[in-house]
């Protein structure tokens, strides 16, 4: 930080911190799960297998009846007396971290609120997740995002809080980020409360850069790398994203995250699509594989670039019951307006929002008039060509 207020001076008024690695290297913290559902807490159920990842994270399960249908109507009444009878044991414990877990969030959070309230009733200094703040269908998905980003949080707080203090003194004027997976950025104050948005960032803004060093806004990237050769396409500037981080057979990361797949000798070539072929190898003494030509050589990072290029990004993410044309289109509508309060409320200036993504999903199993409505907005603190340093655009590392 020293030295780039030597070089820039006051020039900077935002820097974005990528913490992904920080993030997955240290240790996570204790958990309490408390899981909300209509099952008793011996059923098998219960037996669903965290990632080995996360298991020694949680200290102590508990279980509390309740949860609701993917209608939002409850399964079983909210048994909130007996989980007031096990709260003394929580905080008596010392674990600070819980995840809360629901059948049925995705439709209502109304149980999981009312757990939430009943320990930052008793404990305001409790951090506390919940797992419709996550969308996925499948709960072990919910349950293991939740848990992890309870486990991070500590973490998360410790990296808010020494990056503030250092840039306090360095740059007391400048506003903060945290680089996200979704190619996006957020306050640093929501660090502590979403540190899973942080983790693997390094895909989303390695596409980013790319395009941004390109010159282009929509089309397919090519990132060649000593790891090999993967792919992936934007979209109104940002990486094309999906909600799942998948990992084999295990259970999956809620979280939405830049696409980026290996590249294969199969991979079909559109003439129509502008393409990125991004050599960002130490050593180019070599060729590419499957006979690509680079279009951008490794002269800068591009993962800081894309850092330093991402916009402030917000998604809606939620289900909704609808009778016909219209009132789809009222319930799309709506989430797109939510999309851009969500991300004015980041700090993003009203006229510079936009929509990247609004897409509607019929519900499977035999679900009819249930659609999952999926927004993505993104916008900026200032006009988009004033976010990056001159000497980046013109060939600096940043």
């Amino acid at each position: 930080m020293s030295e780039l207020r030597r070089e820039f001076g006051s020039n900077i008024t935002e820097i974005t911190a990528d913490v992904g690695r920080v993030l997955a290297e240290r240790k996570l913290g204790d958990v309490v799960a408390i899981r909300i559902s209509p099952r008793p807490s011996a059923d098998v159920f219960h037996m669903t297998v965290l990632p080995s990842l996360v298991e020694p994270a949680v200290g102590r399960t508990l279980h509390v009846g309740g949860g609701h249908d993917l209608r939002g109507r409850p399964l079983a009444r909210l048994d909130l007396e007996a989980f007031l009878a096990d709260l003394p044991g929580v905080l008596r414990s010392g674990v600070r971290s819980v995840a809360i877990t629901s059948v049925g969030s995705t439709a209502s959070k109304d149980h999981e609120t009312r757990i939430a309230d009943a320990i930052l009733g008793k404990d305001r200094d409790m951090r506390i997740s919940i797992s419709s703040d996550f969308y996925s269908s499948v709960f072990r998905d919910r349950d293991y995002t939740a848990i992890l980003n309870s486990a991070l949080m500590e973490t998360g707080e410790m990296l808010s809080d020494m990056l503030e203090k250092a840039g306090r003194r360095q740059f007391p004027a400048t506003k903060w980020s945290f680089a996200k997976n979704d190619g996006g950025r957020s306050p640093l104050s929501r660090l502590a409360l979403a540190p899973v948005q942080g983790l693997r960032p390094e895909p989303a803004m390695g596409i980013l850069g790319a395009i941004t060093l390109a010159g282009i806004d929509e089309g397919e990237v090519i990132l060649c790398t000593e790891n090999g050769v993967s792919v992936g396409h934007t979209r109104g500037g940002l990486p094309v994203a999906r909600s799942l981080i998948r990992q084999g057979f295990d259970a999956s990361l809620a979280s939405n995250a830049a696409i980026l797949e290996p590249y294969t000798v199969h991979h079909p070539v559109r003439t129509d699509v502008p393409s990125v072929i991004a050599d960002l190898r130490e050593s180019q003494e070599t060729e590419l594989p499957f006979g690509l030509v680079p279009t951008l050589s490794a002269a800068q990072d591009a993962a800081l670039v894309g850092s330093a290029a991402a916009p402030l990004t917000a998604w809606i993410d939620r289900l909704a019951t609808v009778s016909g044309r219209l009132d789809l289109e009222r319930v799309q509508n709506l989430a797109e307006e939510d999309a851009h309060s969500a991300a004015v409320q980041l700090g993003a200036v009203p006229g510079q929002t936009r929509i990247i993504e609004s897409n509607v999903y019929a519900m499977p199993y035999g679900n009819p008039g249930i659609v999952r409505i999926r927004v993505q907005a993104a916008g900026e603190t200032s006009a988009p060509e004033a976010r990056l340093l001159p000497t980046v655009t013109s060939g600096a590392t940043p």
